[in-house]
């Protein structure tokens, strides 16, 4: 199936995360298990689309009941996924009762730290400090050794001990790893790699080039609404569309 496939066109950009705001507590997003296929022939069998399932306690932020659901595979010494995240966050405050950020963690074997990164935003994650760990990690590449992860979590004024805890839990690791797992079964290669509403791109869109992605798949999402589904069915059933004809095949993106 031909998928889109475009250079990274997003420099390295400081993330501008608030560090003393909590993640945000959301709804889960519907998956196809949730809803029926009523709605299926409005969504158009000529645009691939892969069948990405957000899990539960997936990191998330933005619209509570979302039109549209972008699902980023990122690493945290990605050169381009920080510039990434910043033009994630200005769309999610651009479309703010619409879109919604899911993280998928794809730390690569040639970044020596992004393994212990991804592991480190986890473990903020279960104190309700994801983003702002997040955000302090993309902020500088350079600092994601242990005693800077500890740090970053005093900085935020985390429970030291659970995260250190948590930091090294096997479980942690093997959130990692699932994650991991799921982007290779889509194709993921390289990041940042993303899916809007179940369409995958393998690197960053030029801005008007993502925002006319966005409004195209805002238009569906209200067509499914304006057809008798609730906003928070909408991403299920476009996804429930989907699953039969999607075929994970992303080439391999710039790193």
């Amino acid at each position: 199936m031909k998928r889109l496939v475009l250079a990274l066109a997003v420099g390295l950009v400081s993330c501008k995360g608030d560090a003393a705001k909590p993640d945000p507590e959301l709804p889960k997003v519907s998956s196809p298990s949730d809803v029926d296929d009523a709605h299926g022939k409005l969504v158009d069998p000529a645009i691939a689309r892969d069948a990405v399932i957000v899990e539960p306690g997936d990191p998330s932020k933005g619209a509570a009941e979302p039109l549209v659901v972008i699902v980023e595979w990122s690493d945290f010494q990605c050169p381009y996924c920080g510039g990434f995240a910043t033009a994630l966050d200005e769309l999610a405050a651009a479309y703010p009762d619409d879109v919604r950020i899911v993280f998928k963690q794809f730390p690569l074997p040639m970044h020596p730290d992004a393994e212990l990164g991804a592991r480190a935003t986890l473990a903020a994650h279960a104190q309700g400090r994801f983003w702002a760990m997040h955000d302090l990690l993309f902020r500088d590449r350079t600092k994601m050794s242990r005693d800077d992860v500890v740090s970053h979590a005093k900085d935020l004024g985390l429970d030291i001990p659970k995260f250190e805890t948590a930091l090294d839990d096997g479980s942690t690791g093997g959130r990692v790893a699932a994650d991991k797992r799921a982007g290779a079964a889509l194709g993921i290669r390289g990041t940042p790699s993303f899916f809007v509403n179940g369409r995958p791109f393998s690197g960053a869109l030029p801005p008007q080039e993502l925002r006319r992605v966005i409004d195209d798949e805002r238009a569906l999402g209200q067509s499914i609404v304006a057809a008798g589904s609730t906003r928070g069915d909408v991403y299920g059933r476009i996804i429930r569309a989907a699953q039969s004809g999607a075929t994970p095949s992303l080439p391999e993106a710039p790193q």
